[in-house]
């Protein structure tokens, strides 16, 4: 089941993103005229916390009836060999140039948990990659609950109780315990709690709930540094920024099962392509922002000029890198599992 809402919140998501490394892009390689406000920073990197809402929506879809083995095959079909191709490019200019490659980790990230998506204290070479640990992270606990058939409406509830009874209770500080108990688990876990509300028919409310999460999502970005301290950032960006979208997800999803929904086909078209624009955005805006700090331009319009060919070019990267590398190697990869012996 294929929800064309939540491929134009995947778009949007994918460009919140794009937005806030745009905004670094700009401090670093624009010529001191800013245009992008302050908050955006913050602001587009909520579009992670939309991603694992929606993560969480469409794997309580997908883990549906499934087996296992056929669940996490797929989803390492899913993530791992475009993730493999967008990270050796890296890996490739950190072996020629390593001052241009994450500059200011601590040490250089590991080869090996790179590829793996495995827990370590820098972020990867692919420095997005970050989310994609903590996906199959959720993806692994998902099959395991698939294995030991608990259902998921009950194991939900327990998961969340525990990422947020632990670390109370013990150290977790280590970077697999920092992923496990992470509080965006916790957005996770609401977004699959909405698709499964969703499978069972809840469609009631939709408009409604969506202008609420509006509501609360403008709330957030006003407060988010300014309301109620909270001393753990994750913890502030779930609150803020995470829970709004939470009501958006299921706002949008049941507009659509009720036939409320627009079809802005364009949106839904750059939300398929939003994985690969996701992995590729900041090699593509890093290049041009390189190609920029070279002309002689000092005004308000060719900073205007460069953002939106940064975005332009951004989509357009992701729409071809799905077209032509992506969904070929999907369907090529699916076949094959498709075939295997059972």
């Amino acid at each position: 089941m294929k929800f064309n809402s939540i491929q134009a919140l995947r778009a949007i998501a994918a460009n919140l993103v794009l937005l806030a490394h745009l905004s670094v892009i700009e401090t670093k390689y624009g010529h001191g005229v800013a245009v992008l406000p302050d908050w955006i920073g913050f602001g587009g990197a909520a579009g992670v916390n939309l991603f694992f809402v929606i993560s969480g929506f469409v794997m309580a879809l997908v883990s549906r009836g499934a087996r296992a083995h056929d669940f996490l095959g797929a989803r390492v079909i899913r993530i791992y060999p475009i993730y493999w191709f967008y990270t050796s490019l890296v890996l490739v200019v950190f072996l020629l140039r390593p001052e241009m490659v994450n500059q200011s980790f601590a040490h250089p990230p590991s080869v090996w948990k790179s590829y793996l998506l495995w827990p370590e204290d820098v972020l990867p070479l692919l420095a997005v990659g970050w989310t994609l640990i903590h996906e199959m992270y959720f993806y692994l606990v998902l099959a395991l609950l698939i294995a030991l058939a608990v259902p998921l409406r009950a194991a939900l509830p327990a998961w969340a109780l525990v990422v947020l009874a632990v670390p109370l209770l013990a150290d977790v500080t280590s970077p697999l315990a920092a992923i496990v108990f992470h509080p965006m688990t916790l957005e996770f876990i609401a977004g699959a709690a909405v698709g499964l509300a969703v499978l069972n028919g809840a469609t009631w409310g939709g408009r409604l709930s969506v202008l609420a999460g509006l509501v609360l999502l403008a709330l957030g970005y006003f407060f988010y540094g300014r309301g109620p301290a909270i001393a753990d950032d994750s913890w502030a960006r779930v609150i803020y920024l995470g829970l709004p979208f939470i009501p958006i997800v299921y706002g949008v999803a049941a507009m659509e099962r009720q036939g409320r929904w627009p079809q802005l086909r364009g949106l839904a078209k750059l939300g398929d392509a939003s994985y690969s624009t996701y992995l590729s955005h900041v090699l593509v805006v890093s290049l041009l922002g390189r190609l920029f700090i070279a002309l002689p331009l000092h005004t308000i319009a060719s900073e205007i000029a460069f953002l939106a060919v940064c975005v332009f070019a951004a989509n357009g990267v992701g729409v071809l890198s799905f077209t032509w590398l992506e969904a070929p190697t999907l369907r090529f990869l699916r076949s094959r599992w498709m075939r295997r012996p059972a």
